[in-house]
C-alpha cells in the first residue's frame, strides 16, 4: 500500500491525498452552509432522516476526518479508506436531501456571507454549547476569507472560562500545519455556530502567535500571554 516517510514513520500517502481532494470538494461546494434561518428555511427538514441524529453533517465529516488522520499517521491505508468512504456517504446523503441548491456554490457563498453579516460576539451568547460545536468550525474574516479551522479549545481553570482557541493555518491534517492562538473574546459567531468571524486581515493572521504542538505548556507563561494580548490588541479591526 502507498506510504511516505515522515519524522514519525510512514503515512498512508494515497489516503492522505484522497482526503485532501475530498476536503477541497467540500470547500468548493460550501458544504454544510445553510440559508439564514437554518433548516427551517431549507428543504432539508431534519438530520434523523439518514441517521445523523443531532450531529450536523459538517461535524460528522470532520470527526471522521480526525479518525482517518490516525490511520494516515499509522500507515494503515485500508482503514483510512474505509473511513473516507463513510465521509463520502455522509456528503452524498446530505447533498441529495438538500436538492439542487447543494450544487450551487454561488448560493452557498451568499448564504455564508449573510451569516457573517449577522454574526454576534461570542461574549454575548446566552445559550450553553458543547465543545464539539466549536471544534472543526471555520474561522473567516468579515470579508469571507477563510483563515483556518478551530482545532481545539483551551480552558482557563482559574478564571473558569475559555482562554483561546487553536486554529489551523496551512498544511493539512496536522501535516505542515501551524496552530494559531486566537482569543475567544475576539470572535464573533453565526447563529448556526458553523462559522466564527475574526475581524482581522489575512496578512495579520499569517503572523499571529503559534503554539508548539509538542510544547503546549509554554502557553501558560505570563510573558507568552502578554505577547498574545499585545498582538491581537494591535491587529484587530
Amino acid at each position: 500500500m502507498p506510504t511516505q516517510e515522515t519524522e514519525g514513520g510512514q503515512v498512508a500517502s494515497q489516503c492522505l491525498e484522497d482526503l485532501q481532494a475530498f476536503d477541497q470538494t467540500l470547500a468548493d461546494v460550501g458544504f454544510g452552509v445553510l440559508p439564514p434561518g437554518g433548516y427551517s428555511a431549507s428543504p432539508l427538514s431534519s438530520y434523523p432522516i439518514y441517521g445523523i441524529g443531532s450531529t450536523p453533517p459538517r461535524q460528522k465529516i470532520y470527526s471522521l476526518r480526525d479518525a482517518a488522520y490516525v490511520y494516515v499517521m499509522d500507515g494503515d491505508e485500508k482503514s483510512c479508506q474505509l473511513i473516507l468512504s463513510s465521509m463520502r456517504k455522509t456528503y452524498e446523503q446530505h447533498q441529495k436531501l438538500v436538492g439542487i441548491e447543494a450544487d450551487d456554490p454561488t448560493l452557498k457563498i451568499a448564504w455564508r456571507r449573510a451569516h457573517i453579516d449577522n454574526a454576534q460576539p461570542v461574549t454575548e451568547m446566552t445559550r450553553l454549547m458543547r465543545a464539539n460545536i466549536v471544534i472543526g468550525a471555520d474561522i473567516r474574516t468579515a470579508d469571507d476569507e477563510k483563515l483556518g479551522e478551530i482545532e481545539d479549545v483551551v480552558l482557563n481553570p482559574v478564571q473558569q472560562n475559555i482562554a483561546y482557541v487553536l486554529a489551523s493555518r496551512g498544511g493539512f491534517l496536522g501535516i505542515g500545519e501551524k496552530l494559531v492562538a486566537v482569543r475567544w473574546k475576539d470572535l464573533r459567531v453565526t447563529g448556526d455556530h458553523e462559522l466564527y468571524v475574526l475581524d482581522t486581515l489575512q496578512s495579520a493572521f499569517n503572523k499571529a502567535p503559534t503554539v508548539d504542538r509538542n510544547n503546549f505548556e509554554n502557553t501558560a507563561d505570563s510573558a507568552w500571554r502578554q505577547d498574545l494580548d499585545r498582538f491581537w490588541d494591535q491587529n484587530l479591526e
